[in-house]
């Protein structure tokens, strides 16, 4: 079959696939009560567009992710006012004319940038999808703003990150940060308000035309759609958007610099604990296993450390753990704030659950099936729905083929078995962590000894 969009050339036929195929028994099998399917192609510019059937309502969702890894010093900042201002005013009209003609489509659209990628999404009406695609083509294709839109998106975000800044959680993260990726993009998420101030339109209009590629950018579409046509549709509307060379994706994530920090901060009345550890990264046959270790361990309400940390011992109102995942490199990160008094029966608290996932008190049978039926169901859950499945196939790398991503994920969860669990989590136990602890100036000396005590290598040691 051969695909024609309007006013374009042959369109190679995109790979169709089923979303949702048959899986084994241990996932439910509502999970695949529609005949949903996918198609995926790559454009003459190099836009991977993946398009997704999921008829419940008569809408679209739209992820549009852009690598945009840069390493300059001002990058941070600059990428910020990029995203402020990229669906505002441009030769075609103003910021107003196109949220009225998006509105006038049953659609909105927002951009938001991170270290690694640049993201529009939003959804439109399904009848709306191709005159949308086209308002987002034009959008892309023009990189000059008004001066004055770009001082007053520049003069906002400097507000709201002087507020964002000052939550003494961002305080930890970014000196976490710092600490573990010195130099590296990731370490600079959060540009300051002063570097904001200082992005000038001409540093934005550059950056929009040298990074924002369609090569190496993904865009994904879900809902009420025929995935072909959709596809064709795609291509044609964003043909305007062009560019030399490909989106450039964010330098590999290195091994945390070892050693935990102390770090003062001046009027601090908490401490607050940043922890991070390598693990598996997404592509390892040991992640499914590292996952469900982990959800034992610290990523629910009712995990270990909540009901020893909080529940039991009361040494914090929260205590979380996650796991990201970064291209070649996924990370654990642990992370609670304490009175200044506790930090010490925090962090012993916090080793003696890890070394009892090690030793005497392995993750049980009863914990690793819960864990497991948490793990299918959450994910069976969400891509349920238009807006859950586009925010789980957005979440991977925009070079990944979709194809059946998502019911693999989960097959890959159903076939780990209980050992394979409990080596995992004898993996997070020997964990190397590395990290912070940010406390008041007249405790850093007391913090030191008590990160030693807790078995936590400090810098140089």
């Amino acid at each position: 079959m051969t695909i024609r969009s309007v006013g374009a050339g042959p369109v190679p036929p995109p790979v169709a696939t089923a979303v949702l195929p048959p899986v084994p028994t241990a996932v439910p099998a509502a999970y695949l009560d529609s005949p949903d399917s996918i198609a995926e192609h790559t454009t003459a510019g190099g836009l991977r567009v993946a398009a997704v059937r999921r008829p419940s309502v008569p809408v679209v969702e739209l992820r549009l992710a852009v690598p945009l890894g840069g390493v300059d010093d001002d990058h941070a900042a600059t990428a910020e006012v990029l995203a402020a201002v990229l669906l505002g005013s441009t030769a075609r009209g103003t910021r107003a004319d196109l949220e009225a003609a998006l509105g006038l489509l049953g659609g909105s659209l927002k951009a938001s940038v991170a270290p690694e990628r640049l993201t529009v999404q939003g959804a439109v009406a399904a009848e709306g999808l191709a005159p949308a695609l086209a308002l987002l083509g034009a959008t892309l294709a023009d990189p000059r703003r008004p001066p004055d839109e770009v001082l007053t998106h520049r003069t906002l975000l400097g507000h709201r990150l002087r507020a964002y800044r000052a939550q003494p959680g961002v305080v930890a993260r970014e000196a976490m940060l710092e600490h573990c990726f010195p130099g590296h993009p990731l370490a600079r998420e959060v540009p300051t308000p002063e570097a904001v101030a200082a992005v000038e339109g001409a540093r934005v209009e550059a950056l929009h035309a040298r990074a924002l590629l369609p090569s190496g950018s993904r865009l994904l579409l879900v809902g009420d759609l025929d995935p072909m046509s959709a596809v064709a549709v795609a291509e044609h509307a964003l043909r305007t958007w062009r560019g030399q060379g490909e989106a450039a994706r964010m330098p590999r994530l290195p091994a945390p610099v070892p050693g935990v920090a102390v770090v003062s901060r001046p009027g601090s009345r908490q401490v607050q604990v940043c922890l991070l550890a390598p693990v598996p990264d997404a592509e390892d046959p040991k992640h499914p296993a590292v996952r469900l270790a982990h959800l034992v361990l610290g990523a629910s309400f009712g995990s270990r450390l909540t009901e020893r940390l909080r529940e039991r011992d009361g040494l914090t109102y929260r205590v979380r753990s996650r796991i990201t995942d970064h291209p070649e490199r996924s990370l654990l990160a642990v992370d609670f704030d304490t009175r200044p008094g506790q930090l010490g029966a925090a962090l012993a608290a916090l080793r003696e659950e890890l070394d009892g996932f090690a030793t005497d008190n392995p993750p049980s049978a009863e914990e690793i099936t819960a864990a497991r039926g948490y793990a299918v169901g959450s994910v069976t859950v969400l891509s349920a729905t238009q807006n859950g499945t586009a925010n789980l196939l957005n979440a991977l790398p925009p070079e990944t083929v979709l194809g059946n991503r998502l019911p693999e994920q989960l097959r890959r969860i159903a076939r780990t078995g209980d050992e394979e669990v409990r080596a995992a989590a004898r993996g997070l136990a020997a964990a190397d962590f590395a990290g912070i602890v940010l406390t008041a100036p007249s405790g850093t000396e007391q913090a030191a000894r008590e990160v030693e005590a807790a078995g936590l290598r400090t810098p140089g040691r």
